[in-house]
């Protein structure tokens, strides 16, 4: 009687070892996808990010120019425009 408790509680022990075992390593396989899984969002938004970034610093870029442009053509009418005027005289 006594040997069949002990090797009874020896087969639990054995059958909820390899359930503990078999449970364990789902859960770091989880772990892992989870932890893959976020590293490619992070990964994707930091592009996206640097893509957001330089697409509005070539829009300010492209801004300045066009009104250093427009500013230039403007002072070197109003001055042309003058030396126009002062010649008709």
């Amino acid at each position: 009687m006594k040997i069949r408790k002990i090797l009874l509680a020896a087969a639990v022990l054995a059958t909820v070892s390899q359930v503990a075992h078999a449970d364990l390593h789902e859960v770091g396989h989880d772990i892992k996808t989870t932890t893959v899984s976020a590293g490619r969002k992070v990964g994707h938004a930091a592009r996206e990010a640097g893509h957001a970034t330089a697409h509005a610093a070539k829009t300010v870029g492209h801004g300045i120019a066009n009104t250093a442009r427009n500013g230039y053509h403007a002072v070197k009418h109003a001055f042309h425009k003058k030396d126009d005027s002062s010649r008709d005289q």
